[in-house]
């Protein structure tokens, strides 16, 4: 167990004797109630030769509206899905030519977001950092 700083049992028994608990940080999910812009990239972690090696991606979340694009070696996916209240993906798909090539599920939070993806043959991973909002 980690409580700020300390490690282990007797950093957990410093923190109840000293002040009566050690508050732990728990990571927020972002607001729903703004326009919050995300850059980052998704990388193939496991497929085929046809497989994206890395690109950029960029998402906009307006309320729980997740939109974007990702790009990779000549093509353009877009990006969408829905925020649930506790920052995790609902309904993620990476579309190719308005046919559905990937979902995608992860987690937003306050500052950084990231999760995995999975097509018929390729799968991987997507990062994302907060740019605005």
């Amino acid at each position: 167990m980690i409580a700020r700083g300390f490690t282990g049992l007797a950093g957990f028994i410093v923190c109840v004797v000293s002040i009566g608990g050690c508050a732990v940080d728990k990571p927020q999910a972002p607001s729903l109630d703004q326009k919050i812009r995300w850059i980052g990239v998704f990388e193939s972690s496991l497929g085929l030769l046809g497989c994206p090696a890395r690109g950029p991606m960029t998402i906009e979340v307006v309320k729980e509206a997740i939109s974007g694009e990702a790009q990779a070696e000549g093509f353009i996916m877009s990006v969408s899905g829905k925020l649930g209240q506790n920052g995790a993906v609902l309904d993620g798909v990476f579309r190719r030519d308005k046919r559905a090539a990937a979902i995608f599920t992860g987690t937003f939070l306050e500052r950084d977001a990231a999760g995995r993806w999975q097509g018929a043959s390729c799968e991987g991973v997507w990062s994302l950092r907060r740019v605005s909002g």
